[in-house]
C-alpha cells in the first residue's frame, strides 16, 4: 500500500495582495463560520491536483496561485496551479512537468503517484484515471457528497460506469492490472465485433452476386481460346491507348477554338471603340479636347489622328489573322472527332473475337466467366483473412479471460466486502442512524436516507469504505477529508457525534482533515482557526508567500511557452 500524505499549501493572490500557508499534520481541524475559507483552503487542494470539486468558490480570484506540496511514501513533491496552468516539480524545486491541458496533467500526475487505473471513456476507448477518480473515494465535499449520489468532482461523466471500477481498485477487490486487462478485453471484444459485421457484408455481397450470374455461364477458360485472350488483350490495349490521345487531342483543340473567339469577340469590340473615337476626332470643330473626367484640354492633333487610324488597323488584322486560326483549329477538330468515330470500327474487331466460337463455347461468355471467377476469388480471399482476424481475435479474449479469471480471488473480495459490510452497520449505530441489512449491500451502494439522518448515513458509508481501503492493504493509503458535516440541521447531539466519530474512529494509519463552523473539545493534531469572513488571505504572509512561489510560477510558465509553438 503506498502512502500519499498532504504536507504543505501556499496560496497567494496578488489581486488581493494577501497570502496563507498551512503545513498539514496527521490529524488537522478547520474551522470557522461560514465564508471565512474552509471550503476554499480544500477545493484548493483539489483544484491544484486537477480534481475540481462541485461548487464554486465566491469572491476568491480566479488567478490566486497555489502550491501545494504532498509526498508518496515520503518522497516529496509540488504542484503550482494558476488559471487552469499546473507544474509538478520535485522536493528540490526541479521542474518534472508542465502542463496547460487535463490530459497533459493527467499523464505528469500519474508518473508521479503511480495511479495506474484504466478506465472507459462513453465511446468504450480506453482512458487513464485522472487525479479525480484517484480522490473520489476519500474526500466528502460540502457541495454534493453529502447526497445519495457520486456528485463529488465536475466532469466525472466523461467515464463509463466508473464508480464501481474505482472502489474496487481502492479495496482491493480487483488490483490494478485486472482493470488494464479487462480494457484490452473491451477494446478487444469490440473489434472482433466489427470483424464479424464485415464478415456478414462480403458473405451478403458474395451471394447477391452469385446470384445475379447466369446458371449455364462457363466456369473454366478452354485452352482454345489462348490465342483469342492473346488478340483480345492487344487489341483492347491499343484501342485504349488510341483512345486517350485521341480526347486528349480534343480537348486541346476545343481550348484552341474557344480562345480564338474569345480573342476575336475582345478585338472587335475594341475596334468599335476605336472606330466611335475616330469618328469624334473627325468631327468635332474644336481645336482642343476637354477631358469630361478632369477637365484637362488636349490639343486634337494630326500626328494623334494618325494614331487612332493606326490602332484600328492593326486591331482589323489581328481579327482576320485569329479568324484564320480558329477555323484551322475548327477543322483539325472535326478531323480528330472522324478519327475517333472511327475507332468503332475497331471496336468491331474485338466484337468479332468476342463472337469467336469454339463448338458451343462462345469468347464473350469466357471473358464474363473470366470476370465471375476473378470476383469469386476476391471475395474468398477475403472472407479467408477475416476468418483468420476473427481467430485471432477470439483467441486473445480467451487469453485475456484466462488471466481476469486468474486476478480475482472469490475468497479475498468474500473477506473484503466482509469488512465492509461489519464496518458500515457498526458506523451506523454509533452515528445513531437506523440500521439496514447490510449483509448483501453492494460496495458502491451509497445511503439514501432523507431528513438530518442522511449525512450520518453517508459518513458511516464513507467510514465503512475507507475502512476496508486501509484494512484490505489496498493500492493506496489516502488523505481522509470531510468538509462541513452540518449538513441538513444536524442538532447539537448529533453534530459532536459525527465530530467525536472522525476525530477517533477513522483507520490508525489515515491522515485527516475535517472542516466545520465550531470549535469542539477532541483532540487534532493541529487546529486551524479562520475568523474574518471572505478574508481567507492576509497581508501579513503576502511577501514571504511571494518570495516562495514566485520561482517556481516563472519556470511554469517558461516550460510552458518553450514546449508550444
Amino acid at each position: 500500500m503506498r502512502s500519499f500524505r498532504f504536507e504543505n499549501i501556499w496560496l497567494l493572490s496578488k489581486q488581493e495582495q494577501g497570502a496563507r500557508s498551512i503545513e498539514f499534520k496527521k490529524t488537522n481541524l478547520i474551522v470557522g463560520l461560514n465564508h471565512t475559507g474552509k471550503s476554499t483552503l480544500i477545493k484548493s487542494i483539489f483544484i491544484a491536483l486537477g480534481a475540481t470539486p462541485k461548487g464554486s468558490l465566491a469572491r476568491w480570484d480566479k488567478d490566486a496561485i497555489c502550491l501545494l506540496e504532498f509526498s508518496i511514501d515520503g518522497k516529496r513533491f509540488r504542484i503550482l496551479h494558476q488559471n487552469g496552468y499546473r507544474a509538478l516539480f520535485s522536493a528540490e524545486g526541479h521542474l518534472v512537468g508542465a502542463a496547460a491541458s487535463h490530459s497533459e496533467w493527467t499523464e505528469s500526475l500519474k508518473s508521479a503517484t503511480g495511479f495506474n487505473l484504466v478506465l472507459s471513456d462513453k465511446k468504450g476507448k480506453r482512458v487513464d484515471a485522472d487525479a479525480r477518480c484517484l480522490f473520489l473515494p476519500f474526500y466528502i465535499n460540502q457541495d454534493g457528497s453529502w447526497l445519495s449520489v457520486w456528485d463529488t468532482f465536475v466532469g466525472m461523466q466523461q467515464y463509463k460506469a466508473p464508480i464501481q471500477p474505482i472502489l474496487e481498485y481502492f479495496t482491493g477487490v480487483k488490483p490494478p492490472e485486472w482493470y488494464e486487462l479487462n480494457s484490452e478485453k473491451t477494446s478487444e471484444q469490440r473489434h472482433l465485433d466489427e470483424l464479424k459485421r464485415e464478415q456478414e457484408l462480403v458473405s451478403n455481397f458474395r451471394e447477391r452476386f452469385e446470384k445475379a450470374l447466369s446458371p449455364v455461364e462457363p466456369k473454366l477458360v478452354s485452352i482454345a481460346f489462348e490465342h483469342d485472350v492473346a488478340r483480345l488483350t492487344a487489341e483492347v490495349t491499343a484501342l485504349n491507348a488510341e483512345q486517350e490521345r485521341l480526347r486528349d487531342k480534343l480537348v486541346r483543340e476545343q481550348e484552341a477554338i474557344d480562345m480564338a473567339s474569345l480573342q476575336i469577340k475582345l478585338a472587335m469590340e475594341a475596334l468599335a471603340t476605336y472606330e466611335g473615337d475616330a469618328s469624334f476626332l473627325r468631327a468635332d470643330p474644336h481645336e482642343h479636347l476637354v477631358c469630361p473626367t478632369c477637365g484637362v484640354e488636349h490639343e486634337k492633333s494630326f500626328l494623334e489622328m494618325l494614331t487612332y487610324a493606326e490602332d484600328a488597323r492593326v486591331l482589323r488584322e489581328l481579327v482576320v489573322r485569329v479568324r484564320g486560326d480558329a477555323k484551322a483549329a475548327s477543322t483539325a477538330h472535326e478531323a480528330t472527332k472522324s478519327q475517333l468515330s472511327k475507332l468503332e470500327q475497331r471496336y468491331q474487331t474485338v466484337s468479332e473475337i468476342l463472337s469467336t466460337r469454339r463448338g458451343d463455347l462462345e469468347f464473350s461468355d469466357v471473358v464474363r466467366s473470366m470476370g465471375a471467377e476473378s470476383a469469386f476469388q476476391t471475395f474468398e480471399g477475403e472472407l479467408a483473412k477475416l476468418k483468420g482476424q476473427i481467430d485471432a481475435a477470439l483467441s486473445a479474449l480467451d487469453t485475456l479471460s484466462g488471466k481476469l479469471a486468474e486476478l480475482t480471488d472469490p475468497i479475498r473480495t468474500k473477506g473484503i466486502l466482509s469488512i465492509f459490510r461489519t464496518s458500515y452497520s457498526a458506523a451506523m449505530l454509533d452515528l445513531k442512524v437506523p440500521l439496514i441489512d447490510t449483509s448483501r449491500i453492494r460496495i458502491s451502494a451509497r445511503p439514501n436516507v432523507s431528513g438530518s439522518g442522511g449525512p450520518r448515513a453517508v459518513l458511516a458509508y464513507y467510514s465503512a469504505l475507507w475502512r476496508a481501503c486501509f484494512a484490505s492493504n489496498g493500492s493506496y493509503s489516502m488523505p481522509l477529508v470531510i468538509d462541513s458535516p452540518q449538513q441538513l440541521g444536524q442538532d447539537e447531539e448529533n453534530l459532536p457525534r459525527m465530530i467525536k466519530y472522525v476525530a477517533n474512529e477513522m483507520p490508525e494509519a489515515a491522515q485527516v482533515i475535517l472542516a466545520i463552523e465550531t470549535d469542539t473539545q477532541e483532540k487534532f493534531d493541529q487546529i486551524v482557526r479562520l475568523e474574518e469572513p471572505y478574508h481567507f488571505l492576509t497581508p501579513r504572509e503576502f511577501g514571504d508567500v511571494n518570495m516562495l512561489v514566485q520561482p517556481y510560477v516563472d519556470r511554469m510558465y517558461s516550460a510552458l511557452i518553450a514546449t508550444r509553438p
